[in-house]
């Protein structure tokens, strides 16, 4: 059996997305171990389909528990015969009683990493940079992130979904996540449909994506809409990453989603509003960032609460723009925009 290389990671989908350099470095030190994954199940399949790593394991999983909540029983042991194989565990969470790294030794594990991207010792400034520092031990600079490739079968998952919402159109396909994890990160639903509907108006095939959390700013937006437009409503992971990959451009807020467009190299128009780009923007080679005044919220209750949103205050006429000089290849277009640094970062 091959020996195995163990990495944990609690966070949700985004937050995955920005580990990617840091396993893949880990991929080209340990190149003969298997690479496996705690994770979302969602985001552990696609990294597997992309070739990222070998194997992945859910993070709430029976494994994960008896691993770093020291269930060293008999019928454990049964159960996990192969963790004898493993020779590094990296834990990407935050053990300050030592607890978790404890549980992970006394499985005779010969080297344990523990540390969580947010301790006050790691210095990068980015989180994808932060996730790199922790494995490395010491910061590596801005590590880039050449893009995700899904296999051809998975790319051609979109194309059934597209004849059924009767997308046949010769012109650029747009897709738009108007959604994020939280109303507090988007645009309010009236400035990005007048985006959309310029953009419409320019002959571009618009596409919503809509998550569970982003019912209220797709309809609103389709109510808005001078036209019909079709809409990917609730779709797993794998098929909203095959429907990216036939995107001409995406439109997203700080999200997930907006993450995964950046890493599959279709060029990524993210608005940022109360996050800093700085820390949680996407990585890729075809990406731009554009924001309002920096928040000067210092907590994330108080973005909650703010009524102003003067950071995520981004004239519609902007972004369309950017849209129409990037759809015709404007060269200078990624020099033009510097990354903004809030005052007070609040995430």
């Amino acid at each position: 059996m091959s020996a195995w290389v163990l990495v944990i990671h609690p966070g949700a989908l985004g937050d995955i997305l920005l580990a990617v350099p840091a396993l893949r470095r880990l991929r080209a030190i340990y190149f003969s171990h298997r690479l496996v994954l705690a994770c979302q199940p969602a985001a552990g399949q696609l990294l597997r389909e992309c070739g990222v790593i070998d194997e992945w394991v859910a993070f709430e999983s029976e494994v994960i528990r008896t691993l770093t909540f020291r269930d060293r029983s008999c019928v454990a042991m049964g159960k996990f015969p192969w963790l004898r194989q493993c020779e590094l565990v990296v834990a990407w969470m935050n053990d300050q009683g030592g607890e978790i790294r404890g549980s992970l030794q006394q499985w005779g594990i010969p080297r344990v990493v523990v540390k969580s991207p947010f301790d006050p010792t790691v210095t990068a400034l980015h989180q994808a940079d932060r996730f790199y520092e922790v494995i490395i031990g010491e910061p590596g600079g801005e590590v880039e992130a050449p893009p995700l490739s899904l296999p051809p079968l998975t790319r051609q998952k979109a194309q059934q979904l597209f004849a059924e919402l009767g997308i046949a159109s010769h012109d650029p396909l747009l897709v738009v996540h108007p959604g994020s994890g939280s109303s507090a990160k988007c645009l309010r639903p009236q400035a990005m449909g007048s985006v959309i509907q310029q953009l419409v108006n320019d002959h571009w095939q618009v596409v919503l994506l809509e998550g569970p959390a982003d019912r209220d700013h797709v309809q609103a937006i389709l109510d808005m809409s001078s036209r019909p437009l079709p809409v990917v409503r609730n779709a797993n992971l794998m098929l909203v990453a095959s429907v990216l990959t036939h995107a001409r451009m995406y439109l997203g807020h700080d999200s997930g989603i907006t993450h995964l467009a950046a890493l599959l190299g279709i060029p990524t128009l993210a608005l940022f509003g109360p996050t800093d780009p700085a820390r949680w923007g996407p990585r890729g080679a075809s990406v731009l960032t554009l924001r309002g005044a920096p928040c000067q919220c210092a907590s994330w209750e108080a973005v909650l609460s703010c009524s102003q949103r003067v950071c995520l205050n981004i004239v519609p006429e902007r972004i369309v723009d950017l849209c129409r000089r990037w759809r015709s290849d404007d060269a200078s277009l990624t020099s033009e925009i510097p990354r903004l640094v809030s005052t007070q970062p609040v995430c």
